[in-house]
Formats: C-alpha cells, sequence, structure tokens
C-alpha cells in the first residue's frame, strides 16, 4: 500500500495549475489534541507543515486540552485554543463563526494526519463542489509504523451503512463553514459524536444530494485506535430515527465492536406473497417449503408455488395435494413454457395478494425464525424498495451478499465461498447496508415499487440480468436497495435447480451474450462508479481488494478539464515506447493530458471507470483486441485510434519478425481498421502504402522524448583508432549484410563498436559488442558509446521505404555524425547527414572522409544535434500534434 500511495502523484505543471484552481478556495483544519501523548500531536501538525505552497488554501487550527501537561512551545505559531473537553463544541463554534475565514472546515483528532500527495486534489474538488453541497467525504488510509499498510475506501453516502457503522463512516468529513453557520453550528450537548450529528442533521434538512463523495484518501489513522463507546452514537442514532417518525426503534450493540443493529419498530405486519418457482425438482421445493412453514416467525404471509411445467408423476401429486388441501395462505400456479423466466415471475408477483412479494429460490431452505421479519425491518420503510438477504451455501459458506456493478462483467456478487463469520471489508458482511442490486434468489420488494417501476424487463432481460436490472430502475425511482446480513437463507443441495435460475448468466449463449451487452447499453456508467463500491477498489477482485492499477483511478488531469487517453502498446520495446508509451508520458509531464497505458485489455466497466477521451490501440490484430476496439467503439461511444508505424504486410524476407507475423496480415489489419475512428501511421510513404485502407489515415513523425534524450553528452576520441559505431536490434540482418566488408576491410583502421546486435560473422572484426538494455536506459548507453562516427546502412526495399528517420535522430541527440544509406526514410527532412548509395566503395569512401578529418565529424555531429534539439522533440507543437491526432475528432 505504501508504494500504492506514493504512486499517485502529479506532474509539476500540473501541480502548478492545481494550485492555480485552489486559489479561490480555502480550507482550515481542525486539530484536537489528546489529554497525553504529545508525540501522537507532533505526528499530527508535522503533517500540516510539511505541505508547501498551499499557504493562502490551506490554514489551521489547534484544540489543546486545558488538562493537557505537555508543552506546546514548539507549537507557538500555530493558532491554539485552550479548553476542557466538554467545552470542545462551544470552542468549535466560536472558531468557526468568530476567527475561521475559510469555505471549508474539517476537524481531525491527533494522531490522525493530512496525506500531503492529496491535498492538493481535496482542494480542488472542493472548488468544483455545487453550491448545494453542505459536506464532503473521503478515504482514508491506514497506517502502521510510519507506513501505509491498508485502507478505508468508503462507498459514496450509504445510509444504512452510516446508521450501522457510525464511527468509521462519520470521520473526518469536510464541511462547508457558512452552511454550518446558517444551521446553528454544532450542538453543544452531542460531546464526543459532533461529527455523525452535524451528518444527521445535514441529511434531515437538506437530504443525500447535499452530500458529496471524493473516492480518493485524504487522511490516515494509525492501525491502532483508542476503542470509542459507541453508547453516543446509538443514543444519536436513536434521535435521528425518532426525529424521521420511528417512535419505537430500538438500537443496540451488534456482536462486532464498532456496529450498531438498527430495529425500526414498525407496528404493522403487512401480508408477505413468497413466490417460489420450481420444476420437477420436488425434494428441493418439499425442504424449502416446509422450511417456511416451520420456521418462519413473520406469520403474516402467503406462499405461491409458481410451478415450472413439471412433468415427473411425483412432483405433480405432491402439488395437486397442495391444491386439494385448500389451505388459505398456500397456491399453486401454473406458468406457460412457451413464455420466458422474466414473464413467469411478473406473473406470480401479479397474482400475489401480498403489499410485498417475495422471490425466492426452490433450493434454498430457512434456518432461522427471524428471517422474514429481518427483511420486512427494513422493507416497510418508505425509503426502501428492495431488500435482499445473505445467502448461504450448503457447507455454510457465503453464496450472495449483495451484487457490485461492474464485477468481472456487467454485475456479480462478491464474497463468494468465504466463512459465515467472516466480518468482510469494513465489516460488510456483517452490516446492513445499501447495495446498487441484491441477488435474485431471495429479493423481498414492495409490490407498489414493483408495478411503478414494470416489473421485470422480460423483453430485454428474460433470464440473465432480470434482478439487477429491476433493482437499478427501483434505484432510478428513488427508492434505497439494502442488504441485510441479518436475514440468512441457506441452499439445501450443492447445485441449485431452480428453474428460472439455472441459465442465468450463461455468456456462451447467444441469448447470455444479448443480455450482457444489454446491461452495457442501458447501465454502463453506473457499473464504473457503483455508489455502493469504490473506485479505489478492484473490478476483477472476489471481494473488495485494492485495485493497484492506480492510473485506472488516479486521473487528476480531469480536475483541469484536460482530456484522458487510454492506450495499449504492442509493446514494451522501442515501438511501444516512441509511438505510444513516450507521447503519453510526455503529455502528462507537460500538462496538457493524462491517461492509462494498459498493459492488458479492460473489461468494459474498467473503461467506465476510467472514462477515457479516446481509446488508443497499437498494432492490434487478435479476436481480442478486435472485440476490445469494438466494445470501446460501442459502449463508450468515444474515439478509437489504430496506431502502426511498420508496412506490416510486407516484412523483409531476411527479417526475425517475420515468423510472428500473422500468414495474411493485410486481412487482419483490415478486420482491425473497421472499428476505428482513425488510422495514425509514423510517415507519409506508410499512409501512402495504406491508401484505401480507412478513410481516415494520419502522418505523426517520431520524436524524441525530451527526459530520455535532450542533455546527453558523449566524448569524442576516446581511443587511439576512431570508434565508428552501429547500434540496432535483431530485425536489422539484411541491412548489415550491405556493410559487411566494409566492416571487415576497415577493421585495422578504426575500431568497430556493436551496440544490440553483431552477426556472428561480423564478430571478428568488431572490437566492442554491447548488449542490449532496457529501453529506459538506451539513449544513455548509446551516448555512452563515444562514437566519432556512427552508421545507418539500409536496405532499399519497400518495407524500408516506409520506415521512419529514428535512428538518425538518436544518433544526432548524441551528437554522432552519421553516415546513412540513400534511401527515401533518410533522405526526407534533408537531416545534416552523409548519404551513400548502397554500394562498397561508397561507403568505405565516405567513412574514410570523415575519419580524415575528425574535428569536421564533431562539427558535424553537433550541426545534427542542434537540428535535432530544435525540431524533432517530443514537446511544445511536436506534442500538441500528436495529441490532436489522439483526441481531436
Amino acid at each position: 500500500m505504501e508504494q500504492w500511495y506514493r504512486s499517485r502523484s502529479y506532474s509539476r505543471t500540473v501541480e502548478r495549475k492545481l494550485v492555480d484552481v485552489t486559489n479561490d478556495n480555502s480550507l482550515c483544519v481542525i486539530f484536537i489534541a489528546p489529554n497525553q501523548g504529545v508525540d501522537e500531536l507532533n505526528s499530527s501538525m508535522e503533517s500540516f507543515a510539511s505541505i508547501k505552497g498551499l499557504e493562502s488554501s490551506l490554514t489551521c487550527k489547534l484544540i489543546v486540552p486545558e488538562s493537557a501537561k505537555y508543552s506546546l512551545d514548539h507549537l507557538q505559531h500555530f493558532s491554539i485554543s485552550r479548553c476542557s473537553q466538554s467545552d470542545v463544541p462551544a470552542t468549535l463554534n466560536h472558531l468557526i463563526s468568530n476567527e475561521i475565514e475559510s469555505d471549508w472546515v474539517v476537524v481531525l483528532k491527533t494522531p490522525a494526519k493530512i496525506l500531503g500527495l492529496e491535498i492538493l486534489t481535496l482542494l480542488a474538488e472542493l472548488a468544483h463542489a455545487p453550491d448545494q453541497i453542505s459536506a464532503v467525504f473521503g478515504d482514508e488510509l491506514i497506517e502502521n509504523r510510519n507506513q501505509i499498510s491498508s485502507g478505508f475506501f468508503r462507498p459514496a453516502f450509504n445510509l444504512d451503512m452510516f446508521l450501522s457503522f457510525p464511527s468509521e463512516m462519520s470521520r473526518h468529513w469536510i464541511f462547508r463553514r457558512k452552511h454550518l453557520i446558517s444551521a446553528g453550528g454544532v450542538d453543544e450537548g452531542v460531546g464526543d459524536v459532533l461529527e455523525f450529528e452535524w451528518i444527521l442533521k445535514i441529511v434531515e434538512e437538506n437530504g443525500i444530494g447535499s452530500i458529496g463523495r471524493v473516492d480518493q484518501p485524504f487522511f490516515s489513522v494509525q492501525s491502532h485506535r483508542e476503542r470509542e463507546s459507541l453508547a453516543p452514537y446509538s443514543e444519536a442514532v436513536k434521535r435521528h430515527l425518532q426525529r424521521r417518525g420511528y417512535e419505537n426503534a430500538l438500537i443496540a450493540e451488534a456482536q462486532t465492536a464498532g456496529t450498531l443493529k438498527v430495529q425500526y419498530g414498525h407496528t404493522t405486519c403487512p401480508l408477505v406473497s413468497i413466490i417460489i418457482s420450481t420444476r420437477d425438482e420436488l425434494s428441493l421445493l418439499r425442504t424449502c417449503v416446509e422450511s417456511i412453514l416451520e420456521k418462519t416467525a413473520y406469520q403474516n404471509y402467503e406462499l405461491l408455488i409458481l410451478d415450472y411445467c413439471s412433468e415427473t408423476t411425483e412432483t405433480l401429486t405432491w402439488l395437486r395435494g397442495l391444491e386439494e388441501m385448500a389451505v388459505p395462505n398456500i397456491r399453486v400456479l401454473r406458468c406457460s413454457q412457451s413464455v420466458n423466466v422474466s414473464a413467469n415471475k411478473n406473473y406470480g408477483i401479479q397474482m400475489a395478494k401480498g403489499d410485498y412479494a417475495l422471490l425466492l429460490d426452490s433450493g434454498l431452505g430457512i434456518i432461522r425464525p427471524e428471517w422474514l421479519d429481518e427483511l420486512m425491518n427494513h422493507a416497510q420503510r418508505p425509503e426502501v424498495g428492495v431488500v435482499g438477504a445473505k445467502v448461504l451455501t450448503v457447507d455454510g459458506k457465503i453464496e450472495h451478499s449483495g451484487i457490485v456493478l461492474g464485477m468481472r462483467g456487467p454485475a456479480e456478487g462478491v464474497y463468494s465461498g468465504e466463512a459465515l463469520d467472516d466480518l468482510g471489508y469494513m465489516n460488510r458482511l456483517i452490516v446492513d447496508q445499501n447495495c446498487s442490486a441484491v441477488s435474485g434468489s431471495c429479493m423481498l420488494i414492495r409490490k407498489s415499487v414493483y408495478e411503478q417501476v414494470g416489473g421485470l424487463d422480460e423483453e430485454v432481460f428474460a433470464v440473465s440480468y432480470n434482478h439487477v436490472d429491476l433493482c437499478l430502475r427501483v434505484a432510478q425511482a428513488g427508492y434505497l436497495t439494502v442488504w441485510t446480513p441479518r436475514s440468512i437463507v441457506m441452499q439445501v443441495a450443492k447445485e441449485n435447480s431452480d428453474p428460472f435460475n439455472n441459465a442465468v448468466d450463461d455468456e456462451k449463449s447467444a441469448d447470455g451474450r444479448a443480455e450482457k451487452e444489454a446491461m452495457y447499453e442501458r447501465w454502463l456508467p453506473s457499473m464504473g462508479d457503483d455508489p455502493a463500491f469504490n473506485r479505489n477498489l478492484s473490478l476483477r477482485a472476489r471481494g473488495f481488494e485494492v485495485e493497484h492499477r492506480v492510473e485506472l483511478n488516479w486521473q487528476p488531469q480531469k480536475l483541469l478539464n484536460l482530456p484522458t487517453v487510454l492506450v495499449h502498446p504492442a509493446d514494451q520495446w522501442g515501438c511501444g515506447h516512441y509511438r505510444i508509451i513516450q507521447p503519453l508520458e510526455s503529455m502528462k509531464a507537460q500538462g496538457v493530458s493524462g491517461g492509462m497505458i494498459a498493459a492488458e485489455f479492460l473489461t468494459v466497466p474498467e473503461m467506465a471507470r476510467l472514462d477515457a477521451d479516446s481509446f488508443v490501440y497499437q498494432r492490434q490484430l487478435t479476436d481480442g483486441a478486435v472485440e476490445n476496439m469494438q466494445h470501446a467503439r460501442r459502449f463508450l461511444n468515444k474515439p478509437v485510434v489504430y496506431e502502426l508505424d511498420d508496412y506490416l504486410p510486407n516484412l523483409p524476407l531476411k527479417s526475425a519478425y517475420r515468423k510472428h507475423m500473422p500468414k495474411d496480415v493485410l486481412k487482419s489489419l483490415r478486420r482491425s481498421l473497421k472499428h476505428v475512428d482513425r488510422f495514425i501511421v509514423s510517415t507519409h510513404p506508410l499512409a501512402e502504402a495504406f491508401e484505401g485502407l480507412h478513410p481516415d489515415i494520419r502522418v505523426v513523425e517520431n520524436r524524441l522524448p525530451v527526459d530520455w534524450w535532450k542533455d546527453l553528452s558523449a566524448s569524442k576520441r576516446e581511443s587511439v583508432k576512431p570508434r565508428v559505431g552501429w547500434a540496432g536490434g535483431m530485425g536489422h540482418t539484411g541491412d548489415l549484410e550491405l556493410v559487411e566488408a566494409v566492416v571487415s576491410d576497415l577493421a585495422d583502421e578504426v575500431d568497430w563498436v556493436f551496440f544490440g546486435m553483431c552477426p556472428d560473422k561480423l564478430r571478428p572484426y568488431v572490437k566492442e559488442v554491447h548488449e542490449g538494455v532496457d529501453i529506459a536506459l538506451y539513449p544513455q548507453k548509446l551516448a555512452s558509446l563515444n562514437l566519432d562516427l556512427a552508421i545507418a546502412p539500409l536496405e532499399d526495399n519497400f518495407f524500408n521505404r516506409c520506415k521512419s528517420n529514428l535512428r538518425l535522430l538518436e544518433y544526432g541527440a548524441c551528437g554522432f555524425p552519421v553516415v546513412c544509406s540513400d534511401v527515401e526514410p533518410y533522405r526526407e527532412h534533408d537531416l545534416p547527414v552523409t548519404r551513400v548509395k548502397n554500394r562498397y566503395k561508397d561507403w568505405l569512401d565516405a567513412i574514410r572522409m570523415h575519419l580524415s578529418d575528425l574535428d569536421e565529424a564533431a562539427r558535424a555531429g553537433e550541426e545534427l544535434r542542434k537540428v535535432v534539439r530544435r525540431d524533432w522533440m517530443l514537446e511544445g507543437q511536436n506534442l500538441q500534434k500528436w495529441l490532436d491526432a489522439w483526441t481531436k475528432f
């Protein structure tokens, strides 16, 4: 986690721009010191003092208990207020109303710290907060021995989790000062839960819409903290619920420290229609029905058995026997095989008499009497539309515990397979909470809400994702979905044989794929940012795990309205770096754009989470790549760019890469280009070669990254003999064959230096052979060769005519004079180099000419360096041209 935190940094340019954004916005941090522990206080104050350059936006106040015995002499430059513990709320009111002038305030109890890397982001976020926002909260990191060890990554404001886990969910919120003042300030009788009370007051008076959330950590807390008493929180929750009309509400401390159990104390018991779907699995159905009848404490219910065309004699006989018994609260409904799963369930709810309908899989059994009471505890709240239960496997493991949008596809459950007594991340397996969706295997919904939203969508989601879509439409209508771990049901067999769910999410079928794609079409924005989840958590995990691909969420340039680009380099070597990685890194460093370099294709929800302005794919030809391009274009509705810097359909016969290319490269290329909006190539000849393959072909020529190439220096005349060298990789076998005789014949006159590759045939004539290095080390290594002359032989074939002048630029950045082949890529732009025909005599004469006057050769190298630094660096207009090609359509 420490590395995760440290990797979240700004370029200096972006930092300066963010500081400008915050100039009209300010925050005051109010530290409350402990009675004892000056070291803890010092740690907190040092975190504030370490922040530089934000003096006009960030101020500090310190409240110290009168009983504190430690010296404050070293903190005299801070504004300090002393008061008794009981007078802290009154002191806060005085500071907020009379001394603090900042727009926002936050209260930190030491030893909490400000995270210096993040506070600038917070100030920028606050500057963008709409006027109706009264309070903002973010995430926290946890420190252990001065190292970041983990984090509290909170969901968006989650009313049920807030009331069930108050101490962790209400800590270190940022409040708009003028709203606090207009609301009368802090209730001076609330003691240590003043933040919690403030937030409840905001919710009651202004609604949840007045609360903002930023998925970034701004503060850190210690892993070992003094445990707070829950009694003040419990009393605060009770007062809150009473103000909302729940006069009989009961609040109790749960078994796990820090959590509360909230009972709303409803005085009515409305009729619940329990709808069980079945087909021929009589043993499961009987167990399910008998367990309901035997173990359900809530008595006002009816059972509707939805028979999906059972055929076995034993099942038909049992169902007939139920009907003949004529039990008033048990009915058997016959479904038509010609309609789909969602339509049949809609029929079941349509026939229900209850005010509430509970969809229950026939493969589930009841194990605790209070299961339905716990569901109805939430379902009867007017703001709640759907309630889900904790579903266990037959061996007592977690099967369903709420659904996360975007998890491993459109939506999926978390914590499957975990133990029943597992607490989960931030106690999320044991506290009531709001979810975006819950499992359809045990889902309770108010019938009027079901009818209001139109029930299950039987046209689009006949089988898969119907329950998820329903929950999302319920939320769209303004209702909450609650998952409660206090209602527990259990599978009665290892395989769930419910005919309505055994085909769910079958992505291999055409219908399954269509429903998956329909989810993306309808709900993709929510999948990228599930309000019950957090953007810093992975969408590929089994539970709540930190997303270590930091760039997927850390995009500070968005606060500056700068573009965001998702790029897919074809490799991590020269091609990938020059054409994809370094252009994006340069854009970040120079503060013109941001983005992510993807080592693997993102899922569709991950693309939505990043929310890039464009997608760039380099040399991608596989089926997976084509599908990813299709998804980016179709579901994200963003431009897709294809990038290529070689004429792949015609690799030289002697190229080592030829065998790795698909047999019909042109066909594969045509297939990829069908799904992109622009085709970028590196040279004009390459654009001409691909003419007709795409209507929008752009040329963006290679440039040298500034950090790598701008300030290189090389020595001259380091040896008795002149040092003449060549640099290149394994794809240049044919090029080196052009100069084999020249190398051998000059071996007595020069010290040959080869870097990267040296054919066995030439090794006897080469004094130094330097192995290839990591691409990031390549510029320095090349310069360190201290060449008096560099050569760049290139075969004259169609593939090479489409190449760029990159090798000349690299030599030039090192100040090396160059002799090169007189071919198209080295001829264009007329760089100050010596070009020769690919003939032995021409090569020999040109090399000897330079060697005859090494001073003049050195001047030629400096002239080339000057041109390269002036015209060919990846900065300014050169970089802007690249960005425009990627983002302007």
